[in-house]
């Protein structure tokens, strides 16, 4: 029985050892390598291709795509109002959030958001009109968010959960 305990003992130091190491690897890499970078690059909404997993969130203002998982509000009048008013929300945010586009169009922004914990990198893609809004939040890792992204997005638009 003694030696049970000690060889439990000694799986349970290694597991916790284990989820350690993968938390300051995360955390240190940044999830990144040489072939695999955080930033997913632009995301094309005219095709509109989803995640073939639970692992994104599609934003629209109402008409303007087919099945968004948040209707966004109208947009105020300028792209620099829009973005202004966001801004605001992305700032409020626990997450550590970079901007990453090349910031040539001004009606179009896109982030690298790193969740507190583990780092974990997802691409939000911001797109305004004077029809309105566009937004895509996408996780780089996993097969699933668990919600992350549609939260965020509810977050950074000011919009109640349903």
């Amino acid at each position: 029985m003694k030696i049970f305990l000690i060889i439990l003992a000694i799986l349970v130091a290694v597991a916790i050892a284990a989820f350690l190491g993968a938390i300051a690897y995360g955390r240190l890499t940044g999830w990144e390598t040489r072939t695999r970078k955080a930033d997913q690059g632009m995301y094309d909404f005219d095709a509109a291709q989803r995640s073939a997993t639970d692992n994104d969130a599609l934003g629209c203002t109402k008409g303007l795509c087919a099945e968004p998982d948040v209707v966004l509000p109208e947009p105020p009048d300028s792209a620099e109002n829009a973005f202004a008013r966001i801004e605001r929300h992305i700032e409020a945010d626990r997450s550590e959030v970079e901007r990453v586009d090349d910031r040539s169009d001004i009606t179009y922004r896109r982030y690298v958001v790193r969740t507190p914990l583990m780092r974990f990198p997802d691409t939000v893609d911001l797109r305004w009109s004077p029809e309105g809004w566009r937004a895509m939040s996408r996780s780089l890792l996993g097969r699933s968010d668990l919600g992350a992204n549609e939260k965020r997005l509810r977050q950074w638009f000011d919009i109640e959960n349903d």
